[in-house]
């Protein structure tokens, strides 16, 4: 093989192929280990997690350049006590609430003190929160299931390459939150209020964890324990936020504001492409692109809405939660690619033939996407070497989305026509 080839990229590549091959064998499973315990099982499923995505982590040298640059710089400004919202520094590099930073400067001085990669270092965090959420899916499917099934099913998630993508290769923090609403939603029977202090943790670290609030609110049975989940959930980010104002003596709005009015990545994904095609051939009709990234988050929260109104809320919890997540990538304007891990753990809970057939056929087209969107443009900037950033930005890398999307628009209309059949 040429000396010019990139190792580490290679075995990425390589490594990703085979961990699409195993959870394409895993599904197939119907029975494995049928004598092991549920202590075995639970650390079988822990070990493979771990080891699939520490791998990688290993060899990567590198993760999504643009948002290590960022974890850096934000992990920085934390621990010089410079406030991260108001830096021109950091401008663009944190839209969220004041939760991840804390990890991203533990991470740098961690680094910095003992000479190691930080890259190695802060994607440790959702690396074990994505062991954590395998393990949980093993324990919670074995209160439904016989334990060989449990185990296949914490095994799917392990195995799943595109949580090892999100959190190994590109070092997002999305396994945080899915692992504290699956927590939430187990929670919910027991304590309303248990339920929304683990989901506001959730929204701490990222925001879209509110999405599962309304199939939360809707699982309780009175309106005093609706508002306990509610002030549950508002107060740990409210308390959080409100902490590192005084202590980075920082403005309440503008950390709420930053969090609120993140809105990337129009025109990236779905239905939204096609105006965004429209613009760049034709930039005399650029204004319904124009309308969407203006407006689009209210047509997004509109459709979401009507949605979760007719049909989600009358499922159980969690799979009116993976309903309003399979929507949310079948209606939303905006897009950033980590997105894709968010609805694989739902899945893979809510259970059935069906359901995993949908799971395998979202993985497929999610897998295409990001295999040559991370190994020639996060990973490594390789596709801007043969055509220019713009053109392959808008005839390769965009349209790759096409296939997914539509997965997740016919995994909508069947999981509405379901729902219609089984809860009317």
């Amino acid at each position: 093989m040429p000396s010019s080839v990139n190792w580490p990229i290679f075995l990425g590549i390589i490594w990703a192929i085979t961990l699409l091959g195993l959870f394409s064998a895993a599904l197939c499973l119907n029975r494995w280990f049928a004598q092991i315990s549920i202590g075995r099982a639970l650390l079988l499923v822990a070990m493979v997690a771990l080891c699939v995505r520490l791998i990688p982590n290993l060899f990567l040298p590198i993760g999504a350049g643009y948002d290590i640059e960022s974890y850096q710089i934000v992990g920085n400004l934390v621990l010089h006590k410079e406030n991260v919202y108001t830096s021109q520094e950091a401008m663009r590099r944190h839209p969220y609430l004041p939760l991840q930073m804390y990890w991203m400067a533990f991470s740098l001085w961690f680094a910095q003190t003992f000479n190691l990669p930080f890259v190695k270092i802060v994607r440790l965090a959702p690396i074990f929160a994505d062991a954590g959420i395998a393990t949980w899916i093993t324990l919670r499917l074995h209160n439904r299931l016989p334990l060989p099934s449990a185990f296949r099913g914490g095994l799917l998630y392990a195995l799943n390459p595109i949580t090892v993508f999100v959190s190994a290769y590109h070092g997002q923090f999305d396994a945080i939150p899915v692992l504290l609403t699956l927590v939430a939603i187990e929670v919910i029977e027991v304590s309303p209020l248990g339920s929304g202090l683990v989901l506001g943790l959730g929204i701490l670290d990222k925001s879209w964890p509110v999405l599962a609030l309304p199939s939360l609110l809707a699982a309780v049975r009175n309106w005093r324990q609706r508002f306990s989940l509610a002030l549950g959930c508002v107060l740990i980010p409210a308390l959080g936020t409100l902490a590192y104002a005084l202590l980075f003596k920082a403005s309440l709005w503008a950390i709420i504001h930053r969090a609120i009015s993140y809105d990337w990545g129009i025109g990236v994904w779905g239905y939204t492409y096609f105006f965004h095609l429209l613009s760049v051939l034709n930039p005399a009709h650029s204004e319904p692109f124009a309308f969407l990234v203006h407006y689009g988050r209210y047509i997004t929260l509109t459709l979401l809405g009507g949605i979760w109104l007719w049909w989600a809320r009358k499922e159980p919890v969690g799979s009116g939660v993976l309903t309003i997540l399979v929507a949310f990538f079948a209606v939303t304007h905006a897009f950033s690619i980590q997105y894709l891990t968010w609805p694989v753990a739902f899945a893979v809970l809510d259970g059935g033939r069906r359901t995993e057939q949908w799971l395998l056929r979202y993985t497929l087209g999610a897998f295409a996407y990001m295999l040559l969107t991370y190994f020639t443009l996060i990973l490594t900037s390789a596709i801007t070497n043969w055509m220019p950033w713009k053109l392959a930005d808008t005839f390769i890398i965009r349209p790759l989305t096409l296939p997914v999307w539509l997965v997740a628009v016919v995994w909508l209309v069947n999981r509405l026509r379901t729902n219609v059949s089984t809860y009317k």
